[in-house]
């Protein structure tokens, strides 16, 4: 397996990713949940809503939750126009020291992840794609893509490493 960190990320080797074999580093965790979804576009709120949930039940307050909400949303949906995958794997790991979420898809797209600018049109300085790794870079402490060829690619993001903890976590 490979791990790359993203582009305008820092390493983070505390809170090492969890890779694309479940209980790959979760005993640094308190709580861990993994689900497999559908690749589907209504499994991106699904994934959304129990990320939510989880977290939630866990003690994690409301501003990090929102955080990583938002990030499960955009590499979620990376994973779902970017492979042809048909299952997507969500995994959500929170400790005391922080929060790990990953997104493992079937690996079945030609290019890893990277921030790039928005897509721009001629006509139209909103574009509404290509923010998503430059939202996930804002919020995250660290992020990064592992690989297993023929298994799949993991893309997370660890967010409050080091920092205050989660007092209920």
């Amino acid at each position: 397996m490979n791990a790359t960190p993203g582009t305008g990320a820092a390493t983070t080797p505390v809170l090492a990713p969890p890779g694309p074999t479940p209980g790959a580093r979760e005993q640094e965790y308190e709580h861990a949940d993994a689900f497999p979804l559908p690749a589907h576009k209504t499994s991106v709120a699904t994934a959304r809503h129990r990320v939510d949930q989880d977290l939630a039940e866990w003690g994690v307050p409301e501003s990090a939750r929102d955080d990583a909400a938002l990030i499960i949303s955009e590499l979620f949906t990376n994973a779902l126009i970017h492979t042809d995958s048909l299952e997507i794997t969500c995994r959500v790991l929170a400790a005391q020291h922080g929060l790990c979420l990953s997104i493992t898809d079937q690996g079945h797209g030609p290019t890893g992840p990277r921030v790039r600018p928005a897509d721009r049109d001629e006509d139209c300085d909103d574009a509404e794609n290509g923010r998503g790794l430059l939202l996930v870079s804002a919020l995250a402490a660290a992020w990064g893509v592992a690989t297993d060829p023929g298994h799949g690619r993991t893309v997370w993001a660890v967010l409050n490493p080091d920092g205050d903890s989660y007092s209920a976590v």
